[in-house]
């Protein structure tokens, strides 16, 4: 269905699902996104503004992070996602096939205070009460909370996936050929090519820049996401539904004004209308 006017691309991950759940909540109450077929992995559209594509983020990679934390640098990883350009992929470094029911994760990461970060950042009053009632929520649903002060998923299953499916006259924008930790791969750049050719896909890495105003517009991008967890999987639109129920703020239009606000830095952008919610998606 999607070949012909897309390239796809997988991500693998777990503990950081509840910030992408979250994420997608906000995102669907205030700009329309759909969050009932992915999350949304990143929303802070500010800290895009120095790093709004793959040349930039490349850029910035040789200057500031290849020296030392490589794409493990909290600056790349506020913009970027690490992919496999196949679900077959069997390398470099990562098997996704064999990742998938665990999910890929960073030891050192704190979720529970990037939570918090990004609550705070959307103007949400008492964010550390808020934040224990989202980690309630996803434990009703079966997500794996352990992370954010809350219980382990029972299946012991705590993976998930998503396909990100970038229009193919977008993907040298918000895509490059990487070797694993992130550095270019020059044989198979410009990644658009590669994709285009008749190349074999069962080894390739890519970064993916995970801009909200692409991400958020499904002519630009579309995702979908997949859980280990059957639970989870089968309740993911009823924990949509409830996580937005918590974020009762978001229903006064001044709170909402506020909260873009703080999502685009302190500005809003010029086709916010806080009486209405703008579809971005």
């Amino acid at each position: 269905k999607y070949c012909g006017e897309w390239a796809v691309f997988y991500h693998s991950y777990s503990h950081a699902a509840l910030i992408y759940e979250v994420q997608a909540a906000i995102a669907s109450e205030l700009f329309g996104f759909k969050s009932q077929y992915a999350p949304l992995p990143r929303l802070m559209i500010n800290q895009f503004y120095d790093t709004p594509d793959a040349a930039s983020l490349i850029r910035r990679f040789d200057s500031e992070f290849a020296g030392s934390a490589r794409d493990h640098a909290a600056n790349f990883r506020k913009v970027a996602l690490s992919t496999m350009c196949s679900l077959s992929a069997k390398g470099p470094e990562m098997c996704l096939a064999k990742v998938f029911v665990s999910g890929y994760s960073c030891k050192d990461v704190p979720f529970r205070q990037i939570l918090e970060n990004l609550l705070q950042s959307c103007c949400f009053p008492e964010v550390a009460k808020l934040a224990d009632g989202i980690v309630k929520c996803a434990e009703r649903h079966g997500l794996d909370t352990s992370m954010f002060g809350g219980r382990a998923c029972k299946s012991g299953l705590p993976g998930h996936a998503l396909q990100i499916f970038i229009r193919r006259s977008l993907v040298d924008r918000l895509a490059y050929a990487a070797h694993p930790y992130g550095p270019v791969d020059e044989e198979r750049m410009p990644l658009s090519s590669w994709l285009n050719g008749d190349n074999p896909c069962t080894r390739g890495q890519a970064r993916v820049i995970a801009h909200p105003e692409h991400m958020m517009h499904s002519s630009n991008v579309r995702m979908y996401t997949a859980s280990a967890d059957r639970k989870f999987e089968q309740c993911r639109v009823a924990f949509q539904k409830e996580l937005r129920e918590l974020l009762t703020e978001l229903k006064s239009p001044a709170a909402r004004e506020q909260t873009v606000a703080g999502i685009y830095g302190g500005v809003l952008p010029p086709w916010w209308d806080a009486n209405h919610r703008k579809t971005r998606a």
